[in-house]
């Protein structure tokens, strides 16, 4: 396919998409009918290249059957039974298999359905861990800016990322953010400090504690590689090693969001593992399920759940579909069709190819950084290589290019921004599913290459 090979295909208003209520009305949406292993299809029969895992999640591909024939006989056995009255078997078998995926220590998993409940789970779980313990003035949570961990409340009010907050801003706490400490736009040394610079951006948190008053801060919480925020961003070596020590002399717990990066994705069961720390809560979601179902984890170390095998109450936490038994089921399956395939070492190797593929669009004058690990890697964009200023045609007007320049190329992209100062600064997430092999990874590159450079030519550059 060569970039003059332009798709043709009919869109749908939001204001015509029967009775949902979409994220924008004003948008024009294309209709994605079926999908089969990287591809989807739109209502016109025309294939695109899905470049995004759905929404970082189908990280096995569209259309297994091996899922859908697990999901089939559960629910045909059993589809629901509450969690706060009974235990079912698929949820038992499951969190048993999340138990082997996860770094030793880790022996239990809360199941939610979605990212930000996993999160929300966390900070209430930390909360509750230091209430029991006696130390009833901590709850602070302390994240870091450019960051994302969900759309309920207490997932917002950690969130460093004022595009997906600041209209409901009122309605939250907003707990302290501590400096991104990604090298690109570090605060510190502008991407050559190296692991020195890791250690002092840690330490910047340690001050946060400090002047927050460590008898009220609960939980630090991050992601090791960072999704929407800050695509594909993650601190300098020296980071997280200086932060476990940090949490540790101030008995602040250490949560580690891997609802994108987790599950495989960068080439590690976990991202954190790349540092080889050990936190003290560690969240997942998307991968999870594969993106056959909502799924969403909250796995505290043994230290952890130690401390409410002792609470007659128990957790005061939970809600309708935890521990669903036929998500729970889907979420075996989608394990299982990892460890046969051998996802996570595929994700590692594919994506390093991919990386130095990717490292070709600094032909690009417009391209100013390309990051990440295994299968998650971002593109940041900038009006000047120079100053990083971020380019004059940012926000909407320029993610909507983006996206558009990738589906009329085949290939669907996940644009995003407003990680400079809340407002301006473009980026765009590369996350493949992790069955890709290096021919698809080219294609993916391929198929970017012919996206950007209609947008240079829409930018005039």
């Amino acid at each position: 396919m060569t970039k003059h090979e332009k798709i043709q295909r009919q869109t749908r208003a939001g204001t015509d998409l029967g009775g949902m209520f979409p994220r924008a009305f004003a948008d024009e949406f294309v209709t994605i009918v079926h999908g089969d292993g990287p591809w989807v299809w739109d209502a016109d029969e025309n294939r695109y290249l899905d470049a995004i895992s759905g929404n970082q999640n189908v990280n096995i591909g569209h259309g297994r059957e091996e899922v859908a024939k697990a999901a089939k006989e559960q629910l045909e056995r059993l589809e629901y039974t509450s969690s706060m009255l009974f235990a079912n078997e698929p949820a038992m078998e499951y969190t048993e298999k999340i138990a082997e995926f996860t770094p030793d220590g880790f022996e239990k998993t809360w199941l939610v359905s979605s990212g930000s409940e996993a999160n929300e789970s966390a900070i209430k779980m930390a909360r509750q861990y230091h209430y029991e313990r006696g130390n009833q003035g901590k709850y602070k949570v302390i994240s870091r800016r450019r960051s994302y961990h969900g759309n309920t409340a207490g997932a917002m009010a950690v969130s460093g990322f004022p595009a997906r907050k600041t209209k409901m801003e009122p309605l939250f706490a907003n707990f302290p953010k501590a400096p991104s400490a990604t090298p690109y736009r570090c605060e510190r040394c502008d991407a050559d400090g190296g692991h020195a610079c890791g250690v002092e951006c840690a330490n910047a948190v340690e001050r946060l504690i400090q002047d927050e008053g460590p008898e009220t801060v609960s939980a630090f919480i991050t992601e090791p590689v960072t999704g929407a925020a800050n695509a594909g961003a993650y601190p300098h070596d020296g980071y997280f090693e200086r932060i476990r020590e940090i949490c540790d002399e101030y008995d602040v717990l250490f949560i580690v969001d891997e609802v994108m990066a987790g599950f495989g994705r960068t080439g590690e069961n976990f991202a954190i593992e790349h540092w080889n720390v050990t936190p003290d809560i560690i969240t997942g979601a998307k991968g999870m399920s594969g993106g056959y179902s909502p799924i969403g984890g909250t796995m505290p170390h043994r230290r952890i759940a130690e401390v409410f095998e002792g609470v007659e109450d128990g957790f005061q936490h939970g809600h309708t579909f935890c521990f669903n038994p036929a998500s729970a089921a889907i979420g075996t399956a989608v394990l299982e069709y990892m460890d046969d395939h051998d996802l996570v070492d595929n994700a590692r190797k594919v994506g390093a190819h991919l990386h130095d593929r990717c490292e070709e669009f600094y032909e690009y004058d417009f391209v100013g950084d390309v990051r990440g690990k295994g299968l998650m890697i971002g593109v940041e964009f900038v009006g000047d290589r120079e100053t990083k200023e971020p380019l004059p045609e940012t926000g909407s007007e320029f993610q909507s290019l983006l996206f558009e320049a990738g589906l009329d190329n085949g290939i669907v992209t996940y644009p995003g921004g407003g990680h400079v100062d809340g407002q301006y600064g473009d980026h765009v997430l590369i996350t493949p599913p992790l069955t890709i092999d290096d021919e698809l990874a080219d294609e993916v590159a391929n198929r970017m290459h012919a996206t950007f450079a209609d947008v240079g030519s829409a930018l005039g550059r």
